[in-house]
């Protein structure tokens, strides 16, 4: 019998597969480019930001949008 500890860490190594080939999707469906010093830092930092849960949910940004774009017309 398989004990949850060797389970949970076959599950992880799944886990971790999965990313890798998430990644290499990613890479092929989306060209690199070149960016500038300072644009690669802000990158990095609005990742860091969003692994650490600093995000601003979808709702409250779309419902700003629509009410700038009422505003303006």
């Amino acid at each position: 019998m398989v004990s949850s500890e060797e389970l949970l860490e076959k599950v992880y190594r799944e886990v971790v597969a999965i990313r890798e080939r998430l990644d290499a999707l990613e890479r092929r469906m989306i060209p690199e480019v070149e960016v500038s010093a300072r644009e690669l830092r802000l990158i990095r930092r609005r990742m860091k930001e969003a692994r650490e849960g600093q995000t601003v949910p979808w709702e409250e940004v779309k419902a700003r949008l629509e009410k700038r774009r009422s505003d303006t017309l």
